[in-house]
């Protein structure tokens, strides 16, 4: 029973990082993925979340993993140890294992702008192509703590951008030189 813990949370934490990876290969390979891969030289910027939030969530991650195969491994050489510290183990390596999954979800999730378009990367689903000219009205991203823009299609929204995040004032910018009809006196319309 000792080993059962650290077996069913190595097997959890292996299956989990299988997921992401199949993921990430079946969202590259769609048809939209296949003519985003084209046009990508004529992409002109990326807008991304900064890079240190992204390494600090993996480096969360990481230690949370290591803690948790201590907990985990800790309590096969000592059998008089609360079979608790093996459950804590098991949790601290499987959140370890979903932060790991989410700084490689944020550093997949972008907007690479090209002249009359915008590609939107969503982590592990595959790119969605906008053009610009099917943007019907730019919003204040008034859920968001940091200032941002939500891009409609309609009812739908196409993408949103933070200020947090690099590129977000020449993604401003290029909305403004390319679609200046979405811009009024104050901000957006």
């Amino acid at each position: 029973m000792d080993a059962l813990f650290s077996v069913i949370g190595f097997a959890v934490a292996v299956v989990m990082l299988a997921i992401a990876g199949a993921s990430a290969v079946l969202a590259r390979s769609s048809d939209v993925a296949a003519a985003w891969r084209q046009e990508r030289a004529t992409v002109l910027f990326v807008v991304s979340t900064q890079r240190w939030r992204r390494v600090m969530v993996r480096v969360g991650g990481c230690m949370m993993a290591i803690i948790g195969v201590i907990n985990l491994v800790g309590p096969l050489s000592r059998p008089e140890d609360s079979p608790a510290r093996r459950i804590v183990g098991l949790g601290a390596l499987l959140i370890g294992a979903a932060l790991v999954w989410l700084a490689h979800g944020m550093s997949r999730m972008r907007l690479e702008v090209a002249p009359q378009v915008v590609f939107v990367s969503r982590g592990f689903l595959p790119p969605i192509r906008v053009e610009l000219a099917d943007i019907t009205r730019l919003r204040p991203h008034v859920a968001h703590r940091y200032s941002g823009v939500l891009a409609k299609r309609g009812r739908r929204t196409a993408f949103t951008a933070t200020s947090a995040m690099t590129g977000y004032g020449q993604l401003l910018a290029h909305l403004k030189a390319e679609r200046p009809d979405l811009f009024g006196p104050g901000g957006f319309r």
